[in-house]
């Protein structure tokens, strides 16, 4: 070949090679430090290729992986991924991943933690997607026969289901020529956590209290319909766990009364610092449901006979008669045909009988002084507040029933605890 001929080569090759440089820093979006790297859309992702259109002919036996991702995510939440592509006498090492959800946009934001990854943007289906990939320094192995790249992603600011990550891979032999090398491709899908709502088991109210008992709602929870057979409440029923971690960042299991896949019942740990708390699921040791609440002083509440928070009191009579005797009454009754808990009419007795409603509720003892009453209106003494020591999180209210309530009826109970109401329950006063 002639020195002209050469030259003129050297020049088409310089020229295509400069065109290459320039469309990829156009093209991308790099740091100012960062290298050029491989085009856009390679991952093996829906609608797109990988690098084996241009590379292959290499050796098997290598491995690329897709390392830090957990099993579930939450809304912003940030992770660190690494992707690692292993193989033996490889000399340069190159990745491409991206991540999206199942109609195939870009879920979430990627962002290099060094000069060893950049990121691009290119539109596939109509969907503008984000990719992160090698820079030219980022090809030298991170080690004997390993490539490496660690960056950071931020989950989506709301939950979009599914979300996949693909990979694909390129060891190279190191020779400047597509051929020998070898490519591998990966993908890995993480799903959005689903949302525990919990509430008061008594009230239904959105805010709880240290040591109250809680009801908590989802799906997937538990294997089963469990419920606890011992005190202490055990912290796994059904394979569910219940992980409560307050405004303070103190971490602790709640103990659980009963677990099954769309309800959770558990006790609220004591001492929990005021503020939210992060309730979340644990199924199997795998994070499913989480959700938020407002941990409170006080919380009041009374269950109700129906357990729906309202209509006649879960709750009893306790009558002392002049000769000291003392009884326990029902003071609700089971009416098939409504069906449901209707209340059963109290007899006030003789003016020489003292009776008593005995509430139950939770979410009462951490502030038990200074609490009102109210029965049909009228004012109603309040003897005691505070725990019930026969159930795991359950609290008393003993209120005497004022004998000028005789032959009223149907009558709401109205308490107030720290200047906050209970919700109302009824009884029925013959």
């Amino acid at each position: 070949m002639s020195i002209r001929s050469k030259l003129l080569k050297l020049s088409i090759i310089s020229f295509f090679c400069a065109s290459f440089v320039i469309y990829l820093f156009i093209g991308s979006q790099v740091s100012a430090n960062s290298f050029p790297g491989p085009i856009a859309s390679v991952t093996g992702a829906p609608g797109e290729g990988t690098c084996a259109a241009c590379h292959g002919g290499g050796p098997g036996g290598g491995n690329l992986t897709i390392g830090g991702l957990p099993a579930n995510y939450t809304p912003n939440q940030e992770i660190i991924i690494t992707v690692t592509l292993m193989q033996a006498g490889g000399q340069r090492y190159g990745f491409e991943l991206t991540a999206i959800d199942d109609s195939g946009a870009r879920a979430g934001d990627l962002t290099p933690n060094d000069n060893r990854s950049q990121l691009q943007l290119n539109s596939v289906g109509g969907n503008v997607r984000q990719y992160i990939n090698h820079t030219f320094g980022g090809t030298s192995p991170s080690g004997s026969g390993v490539g490496s790249w660690s960056f950071r992603w931020k989950a989506p600011a709301q939950s979009v289901g599914r979300i996949t990550f693909y990979a694909a891979g390129n060891a190279a032999n190191g020779s400047g020529d597509p051929t020998g090398d070898s490519i591998y491709t990966k993908s890995e899908s993480i799903q959005s956590l689903t949302v525990f709502a919990s509430v008061s088991a008594a009230s239904f109210a959105q805010t709880l209290a240290s040591e109250s008992i809680a009801a908590g709602f989802g799906a997937n929870l538990a294997d089963g319909i469990v419920h606890a057979s011992t005190v202490p409440l055990p912290t796994e029923l059904g394979g569910a766990q219940v992980r409560v971690k307050d405004a303070a960042g103190t971490e602790i299991n709640a103990g659980l009364f009963f677990a099954a896949p769309g309800q959770i019942n558990y006790l609220l740990p004591p001492n929990l610092a005021l503020g939210p708390a992060t309730i979340t699921v644990r199924r199997g040791g795998v994070d499913v449901a989480q959700g938020i609440v407002q941990i409170v002083q006080v919380n009041p509440a009374l269950f109700s006979a129906n357990a729906n928070g309202r209509g006649v009191a879960a709750a009893n009579v306790f009558r002392i008669k002049a000769s000291g005797e003392q009884t326990t009454e029902l003071l609700a009754q089971f009416n098939p045909a409504l069906p449901g808990f209707e209340p059963l009419p109290i007899d006030l007795g003789p003016d020489t009988d003292q009776v008593f409603f005995i509430g139950y509720g939770t979410g009462l003892r951490n502030n038990p002084t200074g609490a009102t009453c109210t029965i049909g209106g009228v004012n109603a003494e309040v003897l005691f507040v505070g725990k019930n020591n026969f159930f795991e999180g359950l609290d008393q209210m003993n209120v005497r029933i004022p004998r000028s309530l005789a032959g009223r009826g149907n009558v709401d109970v109205v308490c107030t605890l720290a200047g906050k109401t209970f919700n109302t329950v009824n009884i029925a006063v013959r």
